[in-house]
């Protein structure tokens, strides 16, 4: 049992997973696509933070909020493959971890080191 305060909506963790199961059969068979906070609300909870505190239960409830978020993160990544993910991009890099990554290589002269010339000013007592 839980200290003091509300009671867990989900005392073991299999009728937890199976309601996590049962949001992305429900998405599947409308069409939909699965989102944090769908899922969240379909779990009954208020709020994401909710669903994603149950990880700290247990390595069972950890086990089905990382395959929840990794199902929904699959879902947006089969998405791009779209014309006009502008807002799968969003969600991506804004809920699962994603960032834009620019590398740059900087060479000199036909591919060689940078050459590093140091001009010394002398002053007017020099």
């Amino acid at each position: 049992m839980d200290g003091p305060g509300r009671p867990r909506l989900y005392q073991d963790h299999e009728s937890f997973a199976s309601k996590a199961e049962d949001y992305f059969r429900v998405c599947e068979e409308r069409g939909k696509m699965p989102t944090l906070a769908g899922i969240s609300l379909h779990l009954g909870f208020d709020d994401r933070e909710s669903f994603s505190n149950y990880a700290s239960y247990g390595e069972d409830y950890s086990r089905t909020i990382k395959r929840a978020r990794l199902l929904i993160e699959d879902d947006r990544n089969q998405r791009l493959a779209n014309p006009g993910c502008t807002g799968v991009i969003f969600d991506l890099k804004n809920n699962h971890g994603w960032k834009d990554k620019t590398e740059q290589e900087l060479t000199g002269a036909e591919g060689g080191p940078i050459a590093v010339t140091s001009i010394r000013l002398k002053g007017p007592d020099e």
